[in-house]
């Protein structure tokens, strides 16, 4: 008879069913935007230090205050109102200049992170300012054992005092530190982000503020009574929150999305919710963690199934104003019956079924509670707390809870008050309880069933809240807070570094680094320089610092030139370009520049070793640019930079054996050359670019370098004379300035790639490449200013123009 009544009976459709309720938008977290850290896990981030020491001093005042007044009897001062505002002013503070950054750059994912950074760094402050408290009690109560003062059994006891309340004391220092938060965001900067954003809310106010972040842990009963019920949140029932989910669901299951339908069964969970607790202290130091994300994640396991919560996916369940919209839809004289005297919600359920439906469904809802003791379970969780409150807080709230259900014998209840450090007078709780048991059995129904429906909508808020919690931690796990200098200056250097600083605390020296050009010099001749040194009785080390690294340190400053590596047979310079410096964008420029005079400074040593009779030094210099930041890493505080430019470079300045001591490689002398290896030809070297290469005491740039120059200087193209050129070989040729601001000549050759046979270079390379030579021989450079001002208009005479550099003149070849 039933299966006939529901074939006649109506029902709404799920599109119709729903179409009067609200559904909020899933948040959207941006995150992906941001660069990762050090970890290659996380978002380094850095918050003021100036914020930071404002939260934690009021942290610090703040605790003391609130443990000695309502524990140990001797209240400190209270925070002054200086310090509050101070935070308040902090955070103001972070939130105006990272509005500003957004708006400048369109990054809205900086607003969220700052917001969720300090969110977790509050909740770490509040747990590591407690522990430190609790450590300070700990030494003190060591010490006075030592020196027999007398109050070891007095620190013994706050020392217990301290553990019993922790909860509660956690949680009044966090509420009220989200409570002036959320003041400062609702007076304040909400408006400011609506008018500068077009958005107040780039996380929403209810997920960011949610209770359930605050609460010292989920089965912080004392706590959690104060926003939800008890019935979902019993420490020795983990499984007491699926039971419920899987009824609610289950009775909207017609009108829900599939992916909200309860999870599969899962397995009998057998760790408790203590093992969870003390392995999440034990990990979420290491992790940057917090104890809230595995509470949550336990529940939301046992419950719902990944795909809701762990994409947010929203439904009408995640508004609890739903439930009263549904439940108060028809008029009273319609509806099942409660005491509810307030008025009907209204709605757009137009269709004249409409009440029949909802009494048929309210009916439903009612026997599933009815029907699964959850109606005792619920009214023994709503009355607790008053009960609570009368008993002068000497009985825990789930007790009074579990005897009213009747589900804890009185002798139990007895054993159990009896062993409680309160020491409850056990004759008169129990008469208390007795009596609001039998209240709760003699409830008239239409109360009862308001219960019912009153904790329907309690349900979808704790159930929202849940999943949003979860949605805030797996936010706040992304986020790395750095501390120790060495992290900091390792990701600053990366450039994975995000820092809010206030506007006080900005540096103008703190440069992003946007490219970077390095130049190796591979040094030939060192070993038997040295060994060459040591027979005649001179110090090595000495001889090279004096005429060979000195004089190369002492041109950095004017190129901007960092050390990269320096041995004996190898320099490694690096030059970096600024975000913030455009007017210094040359740093192709100044390492061609930078390697001229350090091949002048060898040229130098060159003329001093022959009149020594000392053996000649010889130099391959290469130059090569990448377009991004260079990595570094740190060996105990040494620097390491990592980049591909490097291996580029070192490629660039190496010289073929085989070339060089072939007949013709001995009368190439001073120059660069590269070439194409004949099809049967072995590369001595591993090259990137399958080239063998020539190079003494030469300079040789890499592609990207020539095309980053041409970006930076405004080049003329000069023609050689058959008599100094090979094939199409030309020059080209530009000024620039030092950082000094001295302006000097800088003239490339530009030559294709020819086939070395074994023998000689013979057709050009089949792809046609090109290579690019800095020049550095004073009378080609002349020769390059004297043909472009002769066939076109002259270079610019400005002042301090340096032309030729020095007297060295070896033989060309080109």
């Amino acid at each position: 008879m039933t299966k006939i009544n529901g074939l006649f009976r109506w029902a709404p459709d799920a599109e119709e069913f729903s179409k009067p309720l609200q559904v909020r938008k899933p948040f959207k977290l941006l995150f992906d935007r941001l660069p990762v850290g050090i970890d290659n896990n996380r978002i380094d981030v850095l918050l003021s230090q100036e914020f930071v020491d404002r939260c934690r001093l009021l942290v610090r005042r703040s605790l003391l205050h609130d443990v000695a007044e309502n524990y140990w009897g001797e209240p400190p001062p209270p925070p002054d109102n200086k310090d509050i505002q101070a935070v308040r002013e902090g955070y103001a503070g972070l939130m105006e200049l990272t509005v500003d950054r957004a708006r400048k750059h369109n990054r809205l994912e900086m607003v969220q992170l700052l917001q969720f950074s300090v969110v977790k760094f509050l909740l770490q402050l509040v747990d590591e300012e407690f522990g430190r408290l609790r450590n300070q009690v700990q030494r003190a109560k060591s010490i006075d054992s030592n020196q027999s003062t007398g109050k070891a059994v007095q620190l013994h006891d706050r020392l217990v005092q301290l553990a019993k309340n922790e909860p509660s004391v956690r949680y009044r220092i966090t509420r009220r530190l989200f409570r002036e938060m959320l003041k400062l965001e609702n007076m304040r900067l909400s408006k400011l982000r609506k008018s500068v954003l077009g958005r107040s809310w780039p996380i929403p106010k209810q997920l960011l503020f949610n209770p359930m972040l605050q609460l010292p842990s989920l089965w912080a009963d004392e706590q959690v009574m104060g926003h939800y019920p008890l019935v979902c949140t019993d420490k020795e029932d983990p499984d007491a929150f699926n039971r419920v989910n899987r009824l609610v669901t289950e009775l909207f299951a017609d009108y829900l999305p599939s992916w909200s339908w309860p999870g599969e069964p899962a397995d009998e969970f057998e760790t408790t919710c203590g093992d969870i607790q003390t392995a999440a202290r034990r990990n979420r130091g290491d992790q940057g963690g917090l104890i809230g994300y595995t509470e949550t994640l336990l529940l939301l396991r046992q419950s719902l199934q990944p795909v809701e919560y762990e994409t947010g996916n929203c439904s009408w369940l995640d508004s609890p104003e739903n439930i009263d919209r549904l439940i108060y839809s028809v008029k009273h004289g319609n509806a099942v019956r409660t005491d509810y005297d307030g008025p009907i919600v209204r709605t757009s359920w137009s269709n004249d079924k409409w009440p029949g439906f909802h009494h048929r469904l309210m009916k439903k809802i009612l026997k599933a509670f009815q029907g699964s003791r959850l109606e005792m379970d619920l009214l023994a969780c709503h009355a607790a707390p008053a009960v609570y409150q009368e008993l002068n807080r000497q009985v825990p709230v789930r007790l009074i809870a579990q005897y009213l259900t009747g589900r804890l014998p009185k002798r139990d209840l007895q054993r159990k008050l009896g062993n409680l450090t309160t020491k409850p007078n056990s004759v008169q709780v129990i008469k208390v309880l007795d009596r609001t048991q039998s209240i709760l059995r003699s409830i008239p129904g239409p109360r009862r069933r308001r219960r019912i429906f009153s904790f329907l909508r309690h349900f979808a808020l704790f159930r929202r809240d849940l999943k949003q919690a979860y949605t805030a931690h797996a936010a706040m796990r992304r986020i790395h807070l750095l501390r120790r200098p060495e992290d900091i200056e390792l990701s600053r250097r990366n450039g994975s570094l995000v820092e809010f600083p206030l506007r006080q605390e900005l540096k103008p020296d703190q440069h992003r680094i946007r490219n970077h050009v390095i130049i190796k010099a591979d040094v030939r001749g060192s070993t038997t320089m040295t060994s060459e040194l040591r027979k005649r009785n001179l110090n090595p080390a000495s001889h090279f610092s004096l005429n060979f690294f000195e004089p190369i340190n002492k041109l950095l400053d004017s190129y901007g030139a960092k050390k990269v590596f320096i041995e004996g047979d190898a320099v490694i310079l690096s030059i970096f370009e600024y975000e913030d410096t455009p007017y210094q964008w040359l740093c192709v420029a100044h390492a061609c520049g930078l390697a001229r005079k350090i091949l002048q400074v060898v040229d130098k040593q060159n003329v001093s070793n022959q009149q020594n009779d000392l053996p000649q030094l010889e130099l391959g210099l290469g130059i090569a640019f990448s377009d991004e930041a260079p990595t570094f890493l740190y060996d105990e505080g040494r620097e390491i930079m990592i980049s591909p430019a490097i291996n580029r470079a070192d490629q660039l300045s190496s010289c073929s054996a085989a070339v060089k001591k072939s007949a013709y490689g001995q009368k190439l002398g001073r120059g660069v050359m590269v070439l194409a290896p004949a099809p049967t030809e072995t590369i001595n070297k591993e090259s990137s670019d399958k080239l063998i290469r020539y190079n003494v005491n030469g300079i040789e740039l890499d592609v990207p370098a020539y095309y980053k120059l041409k970006s930076e200087l405004s080049f003329r193209r000069v023609e050689l004379e058959s008599g100094k050129r090979a094939h199409t070989d030309h020059l080209l040729l530009a000024r620039y300035p030092d950082l000094e601001g001295h302006m000097h000549a800088l003239v490339l050759r530009e030559a294709e790639v020819t086939v070395w046979d074994g023998e000689k270079p013979g057709r050009r390379a089949a792809d046609g490449r090109c290579y690019y030579q800095v020049i550095t021989e004073p009378d080609m450079i002349a020769y390059a200013i004297e043909q472009a001002n002769t066939r076109r208009r002259p270079l610019p005479d400005l002042p301090n123009t340096i032309v030729d550099d020095t007297a060295t003149k070896p033989r060309l070849f080109h």
